[in-house]
């Protein structure tokens, strides 16, 4: 529990101190983001240890045309309008026997992984993609 509390403080600090336009990263957005990625980690049993946003313009026109052109390849019909990145630092399953974690090596440490978030016009967020 202490490591949640200290994930989610660091998330508050270091997200605070990245250089934004406090109107474009609300922090219902960044909430949404924060929870998709714990989520995310959860279910791969992996144990978030910092989570921050990139400070990237969520307007920005190569990374906006980025998620649509993945978006197209995944065959979705609606198209993003704005880009939200995070990244974060985990720590993989210590387990080689979990069942889930085929892709990472057991209880290391990965760094900057980055993660896509797509706003379309209704104002509905998507975890597009997610990795190196």
């Amino acid at each position: 529990m202490k490591k949640i509390f200290a994930t989610i403080a660091a998330f508050v600090i270091v997200t605070g101190a990245a250089q934004v336009d406090a109107a474009e990263l609300t922090a219902r957005d960044a909430t949404f983001a924060f929870n998709a990625i714990t989520q995310k980690l959860s279910w791969w049993k992996c144990t978030p240890l910092k989570i921050w946003y990139s400070g990237i313009a969520l307007d920005d026109a190569d990374n906006v045309a980025y998620m649509n052109d993945l978006a197209t390849a995944h065959g979705f019909h609606k198209k993003f309008s704005a880009c939200m990145i995070f990244y974060s630092d985990f720590r993989s399953p210590t387990d080689p026997h979990d069942g889930k974690a085929a892709a990472w090596n057991y209880d290391a440490e990965y760094k900057n992984y980055s993660w896509y978030f797509g706003l379309y016009d209704d104002g509905e967020w998507k975890l597009l993609t997610f990795g190196y």
